[in-house]
């Protein structure tokens, strides 16, 4: 196919695209690479101005008005001068039953995203009358970290519009990080990455995962180490179906993390990362080494972070919980850990993934069974909720989101989880030991764990 346009507008991939194209080869992957989310207003909302904000929001946010094209072997990617939202539909929704099968057929329905179709919108009403928005962006725009940006610079516009006022500031531009992830690829600097990235993979994790076959949750191995109740293990796994849950960890005792973080000059997503080790850990016989899979956000400027598009990298950390040891003397070394790679996380995905591949020595239609964790503050406009939904399918044994709402200080968990291999009560008794574990290293955050969690 002819390319039209200038060359020296074309861009390659950055870093989390390359894991996006290459999931798009694969059809057990296909369902991930676009992200269904929606949200409730309380007040409700005036469909055709919301419909002229959605333009609006096309226009300030190159990230959805990007197109794909051939430039010989190589797939690369420009952004057009005008899209717009086109047809919306409207929904309503007698039973929750009825709105999550709605949602089910909705982010099944193939999109194609190389020819720019990135984003889709329905209007809808929920079974309480409130007025809904539902959207699937693909993740080659946006993750959840672009989701929050998006959803704040919607409303921001439709306020405007509604109001008669100016404008608020439009978000960053994505296809100037695009530019810059690409000219950093021939920078010197990547050769240390790489260097790092090397001795990480290959001198520091221990035991591999344990390799249950193509027939995934389903095969002999993994049936016989779930008998034994050995689910938080690592393990390898192919076609595995999921389903989504939340859980809310309330403003009373996220206001005593956040305290906690700053008096001790931790993260809280640190914080809440490695209390969720803990919790596996125990969950899982004391288990030492606890492998988790940390989305972390690759940017550093804040120009950066207010641009929508995509954001995180996926990198896995083995973590260690150590019970002759206090919380403190176990989390510090696990968040000066995760700020060294922070450092080198504009390191090529792929390039990362080939390492793990040799380490591990597994194909690419596998992947490591762990759990996938993200931690995104986010201020939602008032009066408007936010919800992630499940893809319905992935090779992670769970994918946490903890979405730190900045208005209410609630932090809420919506995670994935493999629907053959976890029971409802296996659920319950996670969400319970996760808040249990929270509440007693708050408590006795310099004691051994083994006396803060007795047998």
């Amino acid at each position: 196919m002819a390319i039209n346009i200038d060359k020296s507008a074309l861009l390659g991939f950055n870093n989390s695209q390359d894991v996006i194209n290459l999931q798009t080869k694969y059809t057990l992957f296909k369902r991930v690479v676009n992200i269904v989310f929606s949200v409730t207003c309380d007040e409700g909302f005036d469909p055709q101005l919301m419909k002229q904000a959605l333009n609006k929001l096309f226009e300030r946010n190159d990230c959805l008005r990007m197109t794909f094209v051939k430039d010989g072997k190589e797939t690369k990617q420009y952004f057009v001068d005008h899209r717009t939202v086109g047809e919306i539909s409207t929904v309503k929704f007698d039973t929750n039953g009825k709105m999550e099968a709605f949602i089910n057929r909705f982010r099944r329905k193939p999109t194609n995203a190389y020819k720019g179709d990135v984003l889709r919108v329905v209007f809808a009403v929920n079974p309480e009358g409130k007025q809904m928005i539902i959207f699937k962006i693909s993740h080659f725009s946006a993750d959840t970290y672009g989701i929050g940006i998006l959803v704040n610079d919607l409303f921001g516009v439709y306020n405007a519009l509604r109001d008669g006022q100016e404008l608020p500031p439009a978000p960053g531009s994505f296809a100037e990080i695009i530019r810059k992830d690409n000219e950093y690829r021939h920078a010197e600097a990547l050769k240390k990455d790489e260097e790092f990235f090397h001795d990480y993979f290959f001198n520091r994790h221990p035991e591999p995962p344990i390799y249950c076959g193509t027939h995934g949750n389903k095969s002999d191995r993994w049936l016989k180490e779930k008998r034994k109740g050995h689910i938080g293990k690592t393990y390898l796994f192919i076609r595995c179906d999921t389903l989504g849950y939340q859980f809310t960890i309330p403003a009373s005792i996220n206001e005593k993390v956040l305290k906690w973080c700053t008096d001790n000059a931790i993260s809280p997503s640190s914080f809440y990362y490695y209390t969720c080790s803990i919790a596996q850990s125990l969950i899982n016989d004391r288990a030492r080494n606890v492998l988790n899979i940390e989305l972390l956000n690759c940017r550093g400027t804040v120009a950066d972070r207010k641009a929508a598009g995509t954001k995180a990298q996926s990198v896995a950390i083995y973590t260690v919980v150590d019970y002759a040891k206090s919380f403190t003397e176990n989390i510090k070394p696990v968040f000066d850990e995760q700020n060294e790679i922070y450092r080198h996380t504009r390191m090529s995905y792929l390039a990362c993934e080939a390492m793990q591949h040799k380490a591990w020595n597994y194909s690419m239609l596998q992947s490591v069974n762990g759990v996938a964790f993200s931690f995104i503050p986010m201020a939602a406009p008032k009066g408007i909720t936010l919800q992630v939904h499940s893809n319905g399918k992935g090779a992670l044994f769970t994918y946490m989101a903890l979405m730190h709402d900045l208005n209410t200080n609630e932090v809420y968990v919506n995670y994935d989880v493999q629907k053959l291999m976890v029971t409802p009560q296996q659920l319950i008794d996670f969400q319970n030991q996760y808040i249990r574990v929270i509440e007693a290293v708050l408590a006795r955050p310099e004691e051994p764990l083994e006396s803060v969690f007795t047998a």
